[in-house]
């Protein structure tokens, strides 16, 4: 019989990663016999912190980058890396800092 604890992170596994709650418990358990310390409630404070994920059937633990190191927002179409635009209200604080008045049919704005 699960407790509160283990349904919650297997709720969690089918959710986020879509692993069946069988190999939830497998790939769990495993994770326990590395950490003989932990329990069932820390891999649920750790899931739901978003610190802990599944690699090949795993649970590994999320490096925190520093500020100095973020990555550029790269998004793939069809095999192509296409770099992320800058926001819209971004590129309208610049058109408005800038001092450049727009015109629409003899009206400015």
């Amino acid at each position: 019989m699960l407790n509160t604890h283990q349904h919650s992170v297997l709720t969690i596994l089918l959710m986020r990663f879509n692993i069946e709650p069988l190999e939830g418990i497998k790939i769990c358990e495993r994770w326990l016999q590395d950490h003989s310390q932990e329990n069932w409630t820390t891999i649920l404070r750790l899931l739901k912190s978003n610190n802990l994920t599944v690699v090949n059937r795993e649970l590994k633990p999320i490096s925190k980058s520093s500020n100095s190191e973020q990555p550029k927002i790269v998004h793939k179409y069809r095999g192509v890396e296409i770099q992320s635009k800058p926001s819209q209200a971004k590129v309208k604080e610049t058109n408005q800092s800038s001092g450049k008045k727009r015109r629409y049919r003899g009206v400015e704005y």
